[in-house]
């Protein structure tokens, strides 16, 4: 007896050593989901540098945030060190741990935006108003007494919550600066305000010009007769911009869009106010860069794989076959099934399929196939690009099926039995690299709509049937008209949630004749 309670000690201690030797599983715990009361878009869920970003309107206080959602690795035991249902103090960033097997520090940060603005009688162009020193700078006719100057209004901090003190309106003598407390959310911020008389009353700031349409910005005096004059360089007649093509603001500023313009020329301009003219300016359009293979005439196989390119053309387009093949048959595929502009080339045939295990959306973007990660894929999406098209134009017929595979963090949507639904987008951003797209849901990284990066944007979404090829075209948005671009993203899929694994096995999509239009927007 005593041997066997030996033996069974010497078990039990290699068992309890066995156990304890056991690694914990690495998995980096996540959000997967954060929104706020009181937000203006969506939040920021960066996983690299482990911060959410939340964007708060400007009646939100800062220091009292609600948590609307929030969400953690799918079906791991994450916690938190922050109880998400009590309100949060976001007016510094947030620090806060969680834990799947080890511990892992994030932030959660905010950032909020308010619409500022000074206006004075007399006043040439917008206000330079510089919020990180907190000071203004307006500049206004010769003519203008700055002893006597009428504020016609001002706001500084955000509204119904702001503080002054003296009261920006009350004040009139500026023969030197004015300071003003402006108290909002519990802090102050001393503000000094500058109006300064001008030798001119016009001036001209900038041109940003793309390749048939120019953007003019000028500023003058509001209410007198503001405009601009252009020319191809060299030319003798100066040519007026019409009236319904110049806008104004209630300060004066104003600015004129040129259309119609011609590729890789230079054009002279300048602006007017009354009779009092600006010094001539000059800028150069930019070139008309066609879509690559934007026909999707040219495709080669390479086993089981087809890529949307010749074999010894430029890769511009790619898929997901790689994936997809590894367990069944290309679903991005040519087919001689062409749209009525096309009738002896061919087209892009992206079906979405069940592949054993999971769903395989039918997919073509612009971009590189990284990797496979298990059953899951690594993309970079995007192609270097720094020409500003104003939309873009193709052909699509579109067989949805139901849908009939949900991801489970997509199940609050009720999507099953309904109509698939197939995404085509295009985003143009100033990003340094591509943006690389995962969606293992372990550390899935998808494109982020809200990303300040973003140039313009523009896509089509849709679950109704097309039997017939027909054509479309979408218009860029874009948030500025003098950013640059550096990268193109642009992506056609038979089924929306694709990166989710979500959407109705056996829907197709077919495309053709994509090309980019480079004149203005009506």
């Amino acid at each position: 007896m005593k041997h066997l309670a030996f033996l069974t000690i010497i078990a039990f201690a290699l068992t309890s050593c066995i156990q304890n030797d056991i690694p914990k599983p690495t998995i980096q715990a996540t959000f997967t989901a954060f929104e706020v009361e009181g937000a203006c878009r969506t939040s920021k869920i960066d996983q690299l540098s482990q911060t959410v970003s939340v964007y708060l309107d400007e009646q939100t206080d800062p220091r009292s945030v609600g948590v609307d959602s929030v969400a953690f690795n799918e079906g791991e035991p994450v916690s938190a060190s922050i109880d998400f249902s009590q309100r949060l103090n976001l007016e510094s960033p947030l620090p806060v741990t969680l834990t799947l097997y080890q511990d892992y520090q994030w932030l959660i940060r905010s950032e909020q935006e308010f619409e500022r603005y000074f206006e004075v009688e007399g006043q040439i162009g917008d206000a330079d108003i510089d919020y990180i020193n907190h000071r203004i700078v307006t500049l206004v006719t010769a003519a203008t007494d700055v002893s006597q100057v009428q504020i016609k209004r001002a706001k500084l901090g955000p509204a119904n919550h702001t503080t002054e003190r003296p009261e920006i309106t009350s004040l009139t003598d500026f023969t030197t600066e004015q300071e003003v407390e402006i108290s909002y959310y519990g802090k102050t911020e001393l503000w000094t305000i500058y109006v300064v008389n001008s030798t001119s009353s016009i001036e001209l700031k900038s041109a940003d010009a793309w390749t048939r349409v120019a953007w003019l910005q000028a500023s003058g005096v509001a209410g007198a007769d503001n405009g601009f004059k252009y020319r191809i360089q060299g030319s003798e007649a100066w040519i007026d911009l019409p009236d319904a093509q110049i806008t104004a603001s209630s300060s004066g500023a104003f600015k004129g869009l040129l259309k119609g313009l011609q590729p890789l020329t230079t054009y002279e301009y300048y602006a007017y106010c009354n009779d009092e003219t600006t010094e001539v300016g000059t800028f150069t359009t930019e070139a008309e860069v066609p879509l690559p293979n934007g026909s999707f005439d040219h495709w080669h196989q390479d086993g089981k794989v087809w890529n949307p390119w010749a074999i010894d053309g430029m890769k511009f387009w790619d898929t997901g076959n790689k994936g997809a093949a590894t367990v069944g048959e290309s679903n991005s595929a040519p087919t001689a099934e062409t749209c009525p502009a096309n009738p002896n080339g061919q087209a892009a045939l992206l079906k979405t399929n069940y592949l054993i295990i999971k769903l395989a959306a039918g997919t073509l973007y612009a971009g590189d196939y990284v990797k496979t990660d298990g059953t899951n894929g690594i993309i970079d999406m995007g192609r270097e690009w720094t020409t500003r098209p104003t939309k873009l134009r193709g052909w699509y017929k579109y067989s949805p099926q139901p849908i009939n595979i949900v991801a489970d963090e997509l199940a609050h949507l009720n999507m099953k039995g309904k109509n698939d639904t197939c995404h085509i987008y295009m985003m143009l951003g100033d990003w340094d690299t591509p943006v690389q797209v995962r969606t293992n849901p372990s550390n899935r990284k998808l494109i982020d709509y809200n990303d300040p990066h973003i140039i313009a944007i523009a896509q089509l979404q849709s679950g109704d049937a097309v039997p017939e090829y027909q054509q479309f075209e979408l218009e860029f948005e874009y948030k500025s008209t003098s950013r640059k671009p550096k990268y193109l993203i642009l992506v056609a899929s038979a089924s929306k949630y694709g990166d989710y694994f979500t959407g109705g096995d056996g829907s197709v999509l077919m495309i053709d004749e994509f090309e980019f239009e480079y004149d203005y927007l009506p």
